[in-house]
């Protein structure tokens, strides 16, 4: 952990192993976790952030992160298996981490990030991260996930939640489509603004008192994986710079659309940023 006790952003959520078997055939074996992708576009735009994440002994990817884990004896490292067909993504569970517990948050943030990928993020965590940053932003999968006997990972309803009381805390939360079936997106809304990605069809942005849609850049997809992470990390990076949430949301879509042209975490350039959000 670094020696420091301040950032503009703090990221909280596990690294994990991805196992991604493609519809074409192969597999390909990467570091994952919305911690990995979101710090990817934290590292390229020069955002000073650090990484509160656990992880198992068979933690594979030190030498690929700016901020380790703090690695739990005797657990082993989230492991995610994701199949992919010409219509979906079957994600399965193969491993859990260990939890962040809320004596992990030691940082001072102007934002923080709740971006679990397996429930390692506890409500009494969420909190704490509130109490230590200025504004709180969360995706709906660290919220909703859970997983069936079968390995498969499922979305339960927020209303079923112990983070259905806590949604005062958050400045924002961003879900999928899919994650948005799970709540009544007008209560949501009264409490924090409410991001949904639509994937090719952009994003809507839902607040007390506005909606708006953003279109998304044209790219050619690849793999969605992190897609929504990189989405997240741009909004971010546009609310630390204080812009509406409209150009934060096109800066959002930028970054999003980014990392579905790659494999595993993506890397990012720069150079092909629109000036109008520069």
């Amino acid at each position: 952990m670094p020696a420091r006790s301040s950032c503009d952003a703090l990221v909280v959520g596990n690294y994990c192993h991805d196992e991604l078997s493609r519809a074409s055939g192969g597999v390909v074996h990467t570091l994952g976790g919305s911690a990995a992708y979101i710090s990817s576009v934290f590292d390229a735009t020069g955002v000073d952030h650090a990484v509160v994440s656990v992880a198992g002994e068979d933690f594979a990817y030190a030498d690929r992160v700016r901020y380790p884990p703090l690695i739990i004896p005797g657990t082993r490292t989230t492991r995610f298996i994701a199949e992919f067909t010409s219509v979906e993504r079957v994600l399965r569970v193969g491993a859990r981490s260990a939890t962040i517990r809320p004596e992990d948050i030691i940082f001072d943030a102007r934002v923080a990030l709740a971006c679990g990928v397996m429930a390692e993020v506890l409500p009494e965590t969420l909190i704490r991260m509130s109490q230590h940053a200025g504004q709180v932003l969360a995706d709906a999968q660290c919220l909703l996930r859970t997983v069936d006997a079968h390995g498969l990972v499922k979305n339960q309803l927020l209303a079923d939640t112990p983070f259905a009381p806590l949604l005062r805390h958050l400045s924002v939360l961003k879900a999928s489509e899919d994650e948005a079936e799970s709540f009544d997106v007008s209560a949501v809304r009264a409490k924090t603004c409410l991001v949904i990605t639509r994937g090719r069809a952009g994003c809507t942005v839902l607040t007390a008192r506005e909606t708006f849609q953003v279109p998304a850049w044209p790219v050619e997809e690849v793999d969605p994986t992190g897609a929504g992470d990189c989405f997240l990390a741009g909004f971010t990076l546009g609310l630390l710079r204080a812009w509406p949430l409209r150009r934060c949301a096109e800066l959002a879509n930028w970054f999003g659309a980014q990392a579905v042209t790659q494999v595993g975490v993506p890397t990012l350039d720069l150079s092909k940023l629109p000036v109008s959000l520069r």
